[in-house]
């Protein structure tokens, strides 16, 4: 499924309906009932475009916590975060770690053409072992005619509570890259394996919110 939308606030609520009215039902690997699509491209146009749509159940306050633990990491012990896993990415024994984002600006500094900058977050020797995994596994940045393109990919979104915070949240990540090759972000990218709703754990929010 293709989304195209000006804005984050509507391509989410664009997705959740298509989720709820076309979406098949299946039980996840913890017994929760969801309702889900597979392999969702949702292209957001103008990613200056900040709004948050109304229908989000969680609001600000939640993409604003979300927005500063992706940049600024937390000291709440996970068995993963994004910011470890982008600024910090660990070795199997956590000895060593990498800067990914520095490396990302650095190389599209020195090479505008580069398909190489690239983040990645799935470390096969901690997350083949546990149960919490990332659900972002990969960010990708292209420079094109002095414009970032930025590309993210979830291998699992929850879409009700998690998609807007998300996307949000990337694109002020996508931004600070941006700031740092003194050009514009845009558009952002954001694809999906498996794109669900919990419709038995949200269904007081989905009743409230979608009439569902």
């Amino acid at each position: 499924m293709f989304i195209k939308a000006p804005s984050v606030a509507k391509a989410y609520e664009i997705l959740v309906k298509e989720i709820l009215e076309k979406g098949s039902e299946m039980i996840t690997e913890d017994g929760q009932r969801c309702k889900e699509l597979l392999n969702v491209f949702v292209k957001i146009t103008n990613p200056k475009l900040k709004s948050i749509s109304s229908k989000y159940p969680l609001g600000k306050n939640a993409i604003e916590s979300y927005k500063k633990q992706l940049l600024e990491g937390s000291q709440n012990n996970f068995t993963y975060n994004y910011y470890e896993r982008i600024r910090e990415y660990p070795s199997y024994d956590r000895k060593l770690k990498n800067d990914q984002l520095s490396y990302v600006i650095e190389k599209l500094k020195n090479n505008s053409t580069s398909r190489r900058a690239v983040i990645s977050l799935w470390q096969p020797f901690i997350d083949q072992k546990v149960k919490d995994v990332p659900c972002l596994q990969h960010i990708g940045f292209q420079l094109r005619e002095d414009k970032l393109i930025m590309s993210v990919l979830f291998r699992s979104n929850d879409i009700l509570l998690a998609f807007h915070s998300n996307a949000l949240g990337l694109i002020s990540l996508g931004e600070l890259v941006a700031k740092s090759l003194e050009v514009e972000l845009k558009e952002y990218n954001h694809f999906i394996y498996n794109a669900h709703i919990y419709i038995d754990r949200d269904k007081d929010y989905l009743r409230r919110f979608f009439n569902f």
